[in-house]
């Protein structure tokens, strides 16, 4: 049975990630999950989720790849969180924040992450039904 985990090594420090993905048909939503394991602490991972709006021709949006602009660039850039440059940036950004791969943390939003790294995500989100009928109370 082929792992699903895959390698990545920052400074010298291997880490071991996957990338998934939870269709909700309920809301027509799609939660996309990075989990990343210094090597050896399987127990205590750094849990990024996103749940966002899902495409019904590509599905999660995040995982096949989204333009999104960048404001820190002024460019638009094709995000896919199955390619490691992106992945090292949510671990750059986790040890940032304070995970080390030794203790546990709570789960981080991926929304959060992406505009740390000055991507607009507005057109990701989900709508809620406020945001639907706005003028209704």
């Amino acid at each position: 049975m082929k792992s699903k985990l895959r390698k990545i090594t920052i400074n010298v420090v291997e880490y071991l990630y996957s990338v998934s993905d939870q269709y909700h048909s309920e809301t027509k939503t799609n939660t996309l999950t990075v989990k990343v394991f210094f090597k050896g602490q399987k127990q205590t991972p750094l849990i990024i989720k996103c749940m966002t709006v899902d495409d019904c021709i590509m599905g999660q949006p995040l995982k096949s790849g989204v333009k999104l602009m960048n404001k820190i660039t002024c460019s638009e850039d094709e995000v896919n969180l199955n390619k490691p440059q992106y992945i090292k940036q949510f671990i750059l950004l986790g040890l940032k924040n304070g995970w080390s791969g030794f203790n546990s943390m709570e789960i981080q939003n991926g929304f959060d992450y992406l505009n740390e790294l000055g991507f607009e995500t507005d057109k990701l989100k989900p709508r809620t039904t406020d945001n639907l009928f706005p003028n209704v109370i």
